[in-house]
């Protein structure tokens, strides 16, 4: 766990421990555009997951956005970002399928490989004669 601070306009930066889930940027999905919609998820050390979110407008003048909100489970930012922002479901889905993967990755890590003894001690192996029977 980390210490993340998330700015947001008009109001104090919001600072919780926690771990960096998954990140999409709308410009995967729409392809190039003046003004995009950048979104990032994050995973309190409380339980809660937070979501961060920055809107770049380029046109008809420069301005970013920034805000972040927090959820009680995974399932609420996926309602939020669809229905609340009236965001694309393709990318709402894609935030969720990587941040559900990193998630497996942070909970059920792989176990190490087992350790081998070094190759020198098999080497006499195939020297060996084994008789018939």
């Amino acid at each position: 766990m980390q210490e993340i601070r998330l700015h947001r306009n008009g109001r104090e930066d919001l600072v919780f421990s926690g771990e960096h889930l998954a990140t999409v940027d709308d410009r995967e999905w729409m392809g190039i555009a003046p003004n995009w919609w950048e979104l990032a998820l994050y995973r309190s050390e409380a339980g809660g997951f937070v979501l961060s979110s920055v809107f770049y407008l380029n046109f008809p003048r420069h301005r970013v956005l920034r805000g972040a909100v927090v959820f009680q489970s995974i399932a609420d930012v996926r309602d939020y970002v669809v229905t609340a922002c009236n965001g694309p479901s393709m990318i709402a889905d894609g935030l969720l399928g990587r941040a559900r993967r990193r998630i497996r990755q942070l909970d059920d890590p792989i176990p190490p490989l087992p350790q081998f003894a070094p190759v020198s001690d098999y080497e006499s192996f195939g020297e060996r004669e084994i008789p018939y029977a």
